[in-house]
């Protein structure tokens, strides 16, 4: 019930929101396009992101005007995120506070491509705990339709199902390694395959402050939860936050880069609530590792808890307060007319 609710609020405030914001004006003239007389020419241009093209003009042809678009949108990241955090989250709290104080729903007020691209990894992830390759593959194709970043979640797959051992630790270092050592060939091949060839450059090659706080989530998530071969979704869970941390290193080039490790990094609504499952919930669930689960007082999770919390809202300022450009021009759909706006 309370995933349920959750849903529509979240689904409703975003879903009613005006598209005289942000990037919702550019997506207005696309939009536009798809449903003009020309419209063959925009929708089938070329095959990139064609995904929100087709849906843009699914919607125009059924005669139903551009909010309709912005509300199916928020309505399906908010139902697929609903359902991830119904069928595998311990905890929808530590859920929906990490989506919102990451920045992710703020995101979605405004980038509509990967929004849609987000969901639709959200059901391919389910794939991977489920087990389910062929549908992995099927949801994070369609992802890619709808932003070729998205095609990166490929990996996901074999990434989330290798087992924790030495192997898998060498692995990890050498990976490291090499994108130290060869960072910047790596730029280019990613600015080339997702990013049209784009050109990045950094000043000081310094990490920055966001890759240090996922690095110290996770050093955190090892303490509270070590890793087992027998805590299979933890594990899967906790491989995809590794990657997560490799790709935001290279936000040292572009913050594009933050955009692209968010694929992976979004299940941080999982993460999070699986380090704070506390150790009898944990063999309750699973009595087969009652012998090697870490165990801590419930008052020690109750002060943990409030301090990640409160760290959490911390972050959520810090971010909405850089967010400005997108927020401060938010406004329900019927406090202003877009339509009259539109073209001055």
């Amino acid at each position: 019930m309370c995933i349920q609710v959750i849903t529509i609020i979240m689904a409703c405030f975003s879903g009613f929101r005006s598209w005289w914001m942000g990037d919702l004006i550019k997506y207005y003239t696309l939009y536009t396009n798809c449903n003009g007389i020309d419209w063959r020419k925009h929708v089938f241009s070329d095959y990139t992101n064609m995904g929100i093209r087709i849906l843009f003009r699914g919607v125009g042809f059924l005669g139903l005007p551009y909010e309709v678009c912005v509300f199916v949108i928020a309505a399906f990241i908010a139902m697929t995120l609903g359902l991830l955090i119904y069928r595998y989250s311990p905890s929808p709290y530590w859920s929906y506070l990490m989506f919102i104080a990451m920045g992710f729903y703020v995101f979605t007020f405004s980038g509509l491509k990967q929004t849609c691209a987000m969901g639709f990894v959200m059901l391919a992830m389910m794939g991977i705990l489920d087990n389910k390759p062929r549908r992995f593959f099927i949801w994070t194709i369609i992802a890619g339709v709808f932003h070729a970043p998205a095609f990166i979640f490929l990996f996901a797959y074999p990434i989330a199902k290798k087992k924790i051992d030495i192997g898998y630790i060498a692995i990890t270092i050498a990976v490291i390694g090499a994108v130290y050592l060869f960072r910047g060939q790596i730029v280019e091949l990613l600015a080339e395959a997702y990013y049209e060839g784009e050109k990045f450059y950094t000043a000081d090659g310094t990490i920055g402050g966001r890759a240090l706080m996922m690095i110290f989530i996770m050093a955190f998530g090892l303490f509270m939860r070590p890793l087992r071969r027998d805590d299979v979704m933890y594990r899967q869970v906790f491989n995809l936050m590794v990657v997560a941390v490799i790709i935001q290193y290279f936000s040292m080039y572009d913050n594009v880069f933050s955009r692209l490790a968010d694929y992976y990094y979004q299940f941080i609504v999982l993460f999070m609530p699986l380090i704070m499952e506390e150790g009898e919930h944990q063999a309750l669930v699973q009595p087969e590792r009652k012998y090697t689960i870490r165990y801590f007082a419930h008052n020690n999770y109750v002060l943990i808890g409030l301090m990640i919390t409160l760290f959490a809202l911390w972050y959520y300022n810090s971010y909405v307060g850089s967010s400005q450009t997108i927020l401060q021009d938010f406004k329900f759909f019927w406090q202003i007319d877009p339509y009259s706006l539109y073209g001055q």
